[in-house]
């Protein structure tokens, strides 16, 4: 297995050996853009995943409050029903 990266390594020395310093410095900086677009994309897709983290923490909030609602509605109609037998 260690063949291949130590193919992949030969031939990126071979290919660096032939470059002039021009070149491997403009190499150099599309490389460190490369890094800063994708370091901003990590960013951006962290901060979506926080949102939608929270809408989802919401979202169940709310379901939790929607599943007590009935129960609640059914004990008040409960009571006013006892409450209109005892005073009719």
């Amino acid at each position: 297995m260690a063949t291949p990266m130590v193919e992949d390594s030969n031939f990126e020395d071979d290919q660096l050996s032939s470059m002039s310093t021009d070149d491997i410095i403009r190499a150099s900086r599309l490389l460190d853009n490369e890094i800063r677009i994708l370091k901003e994309e990590s960013q951006r897709t962290t901060m979506e995943l926080d949102s939608i983290k929270d809408k989802i923490k919401e979202n169940q909030e709310k379901i939790k409050l929607n599943k007590q609602l009935p129960y609640l509605v059914g004990n008040i109609v409960e009571v006013c029903n006892e409450l209109a037998f005892y005073f009719s």
